[in-house]
């Protein structure tokens, strides 16, 4: 009797154990199925969606999207200067993924960020037609971590109700009446700014990085004088760690978010330990 209840008890346990493996391994497989679909079968289904309605655009790769063309083309981009050198077209330079797609696949075109599809309109009455007719269409991103870190919850990232309260908090600050307000103290700094660089050319010509100089002040005249009161000086220091905080913002942007990669490599600080060092 007691040897038929172990051997019952038995094969219960192996049961059991069975049951455990079948369930483990059928949530592996729908695991492996739903990650399969997310980064291969949903965005070929989508490129033949789009495909089919004469909407093309660099072919969907693995993982990656088009994020390693669109880095290949802006270096290419940067690593030389424009041509001619006084040419105003900073299209091709700034985004060069862009300029180039477009020649090959017009005006409407797919993009591939990662497994996300981007669609690309160059036609300014249907860009008219969406933001009119089709607002809830046009999302925003989903920002990478440490660039959502950088930005912040701002209206650059936010949705719904809340990006509509605070588009209201905003929108006071961008009234006419209130902006005339802020022309003194844009009209000094553009002012300090020739007078430096009558300055500079007193002996003769001069070459200057406008770029750098437009930066200063631009800091100097709408984020720290107009808005917070202080002198340019004070707030060097924070516009140094900004600026450090935007190349590690660019540089994530340029990669392939991989959801936990960031916890198994070293990690730089973090934007508020920069903040409060």
């Amino acid at each position: 009797m007691g040897e038929e209840m172990d051997g019952a008890e038995a094969c219960g346990w192996l049961s059991w154990r069975v049951a455990a493996v079948a369930v483990l391994a059928w949530l592996a497989l729908h695991v492996a199925a739903r990650v399969a679909d997310a980064l291969w079968w949903r965005p070929r289904r989508l490129e033949a969606h789009f495909a089919a309605q004469g909407v093309r655009g660099p072919p969907y790769r693995f993982l990656l999207g088009s994020v390693r063309e669109m880095v290949a083309l802006m270096a290419e981009a940067s690593s030389k200067p424009m041509a001619p050198p006084c040419s105003h077209n900073a299209l091709p330079r700034v985004l060069a993924f862009y300029h180039y797609w477009r020649k090959i696949y017009g005006s409407r075109f797919l993009i591939w960020f990662g497994p996300t599809p981007r669609l690309t309109v160059a036609e300014p009455e249907l860009v008219r037609e969406i933001f009119l007719t089709r607002a809830d269409a046009f999302d925003r991103y989903e920002a990478h971590p440490v660039v959502r870190q950088l930005e912040g919850d701002g209206l650059v990232s936010l949705h719904g109700d809340k990006w509509a309260l605070h588009r209201r908090v905003l929108t006071d600050a961008f009234y006419p009446d209130n902006l005339n307000r802020l022309v003194p103290h844009v009209g000094r700094s553009v002012a300090a700014l020739a007078e430096k660089w009558r300055g500079m050319a007193a002996g003769g010509e001069v070459e200057v990085d406008v770029a750098e100089w437009f930066q200063a002040v631009t800091e100097e005249a709408i984020i720290t004088r107009a808005t917070f009161g202080r002198s340019y000086d004070d707030g060097r220091v924070v516009f140094a760690m900004q600026g450090q905080l935007m190349a590690y913002a660019s540089e994530a942007f340029r990669k392939v978010l991989v959801p936990g990669y960031r916890y198994a490599m070293p990690s730089r600080p973090s934007i508020y330990q920069m903040l409060e060092n």
